[in-house]
């Protein structure tokens, strides 16, 4: 039982990242350096891959769709601009 409850603490661990990506606003993406864009795109990337059910966007295509789309969409989740 020790064993089970362990692997759910470290499964919710490993997934806390990619959730904590999901609460990232335009407005945060565009303050963010080029560095921690590139991380965050990375990230989407993976996310974007399994919610599309095997379509996967590619950095490129992620960034543009944010560079186009964030523009006036301050308050905007990044995740809900790559969804739609």
């Amino acid at each position: 039982m020790k064993g089970l409850s362990f692997g759910l603490v470290i499964g919710c661990m490993l997934g806390a990242p990619a959730f904590a990506q999901m609460e990232v606003t335009c407005g945060d993406y565009s303050l963010m350096d080029n560095a921690k864009q590139m991380e965050t795109i990375a990230a989407l990337e993976s996310e974007a891959g399994e919610m599309a059910g095997g379509e996967a966007l590619t950095a490129d295509a992620i960034h543009e769709k944010l560079a186009a789309e964030c523009k006036d969409k301050v308050d905007v989740l990044i995740i809900d601009v790559i969804k739609g």
